[in-house]
């Protein structure tokens, strides 16, 4: 497509996300986008679901055995899946048999 540098968001339609989209990421972005997917329906996820894996990892590596709680109330998720993203981990009563 010749010339594409010169359009700006004033020349995209005032209907739907382009304007808003553009006005993020910028119109060459936009661009790229509507040549990858234009025409097609497609889901993008919510950002916190794509930053989820970060998120995990980092429960996984303040986890220390013993803050299942804290961990679950500090990133807004369930004990359970603290449990199971890290394991049963250890009981504050039980001790060490070394």
């Amino acid at each position: 497509m010749d010339n594409k540098e010169n359009l700006t968001i004033d020349m995209l339609p005032e209907d739907g996300w382009c304007r808003e989209i553009a006005r993020r990421i910028g119109v060459d972005n936009l661009l790229t986008l509507a040549e990858m997917l234009g025409g097609t329906t497609f889901y993008l996820p919510k950002a916190d679901t794509l930053m989820r894996p970060l998120r995990n990892l980092q429960i996984k590596s303040e986890f220390n055995g013993y803050n299942h709680i804290e961990l679950a109330i500090k990133y807004n998720v369930s004990e359970r899946w603290v449990r199971e993203l890290c394991g049963e981990g250890v009981s504050k009563d039980q001790q060490s048999l070394y």
